[in-house]
């Protein structure tokens, strides 16, 4: 976002909120943040917010930052897959030790 269109975003926000005045230091808060969003996508997010608070958006409220891929959801399956592998591979895995006889007394099911 260009220094211009965070000043027209906030002239928007000063204009809706007659109460908010933005301060020199706020401002260049603003530039600095904004510098990496879209303002398209900031513009709806704080037409969104006009229409539901009666309050001035901060700027956690309108914050629209890039998305960045990553391959974790892929790199989570394999990981599932290699741990499922491996417990079909390990014969101690599925294999139940001989019950307790104090176990056995107590228990609604009978072992032989």
């Amino acid at each position: 976002m260009t220094k211009a269109e965070v000043v027209k975003l906030l002239a928007m926000i000063e204009s809706v909120y007659s109460h908010c005045i933005f301060k020199d230091e706020t401002i260049q808060q603003w530039f600095e943040f904004c510098s990496e969003m879209d303002f398209e996508k900031v513009m709806a997010k704080v037409k969104n917010h006009i229409r539901k608070s009666p309050f001035p958006p901060a700027i956690t409220d309108i914050a629209v930052f890039p998305f960045e891929e990553n391959n974790f959801p892929e790199s989570l399956q394999d990981w599932m897959k290699k741990g499922r592998e491996r417990i079909e591979r390990d014969p101690k895995s599925n294999r139940r030790g001989p019950t307790p006889a104090w176990l056995a007394e107590y228990s609604p099911r009978k072992f032989i």
